[in-house]
């Protein structure tokens, strides 16, 4: 999970990708974190010419249409999830890799944890790739209907900027991936959510 949290922050930009990531706090003083990234052809044959493992903390699968579809699941204390983010902060301070890099977890008064995935990141990587406006243009092109789609899930969400579920459990957002190559007023710096633990 933290290797795919980071490989968002760093795609290369004429790579086509639809992700999903989601979050789910328990009432045990666990979370599980699972992702389901699909890799365009394209990108999956970069990936698979350098010799790299495209899902190396979890379940690959190469399929017929030549797009690569990767699943990852990690279930963790909530204590030992806000230990690692610290610990990358700690690396990244040093001159290191944070691999958690754009993600806050942190507890709250009561049993409340407030989540931040910090999606300035992602546009700003974006704004420094330095793609000339023939590029840009290519790339929204090639981005039209792919997506980040993003859900945190707990016994109530108390707050989020993101749509709330019917049941008020969930909280989700869909980052469409034009919005992080060209201006959208719509999309926020951060998707935050408050999380009832129990």
């Amino acid at each position: 999970m933290k290797r795919f949290l980071f490989l968002l922050l760093v795609l290369p930009l004429s790579a086509c990708f639809d992700a999903d990531l989601n979050f789910v706090v328990h009432d045990d003083e666990t979370a599980t974190m699972s992702a389901h990234m699909l890799l365009g052809p394209e990108m999956y044959g970069m990936i698979a010419q350098s010799g790299q493992d495209p899902c190396e903390e979890g379940v690959g699968t190469a399929n017929a249409d030549g797009t690569f579809s990767c699943r990852v699941d990690q279930t963790d204390t909530i204590d030992n999830l806000i230990a690692d983010i610290e610990t990358g902060r700690q690396n990244a301070a040093q001159g290191g890799v944070n691999p958690n890099q754009g993600v806050t977890v942190e507890r709250m008064d009561g049993p409340y944890l407030r989540l931040i995935f910090d999606l300035a990141e992602l546009k700003q990587v974006a704004a420094d790739s330095g793609a000339d406006p023939s590029m840009m243009g290519m790339l929204q092109q090639a981005f039209q209907g792919h997506r980040i789609h993003m859900t945190i899930t707990g016994a109530e969400i108390v707050e989020t900027n993101g749509m709330l579920s019917e049941d008020g459990r969930t909280a989700e957002i869909t980052i469409p991936l034009r919005a992080l190559i060209e201006p959208d007023p719509s999309l926020p710096d951060q998707f935050q959510t408050v999380v009832r633990t129990e």
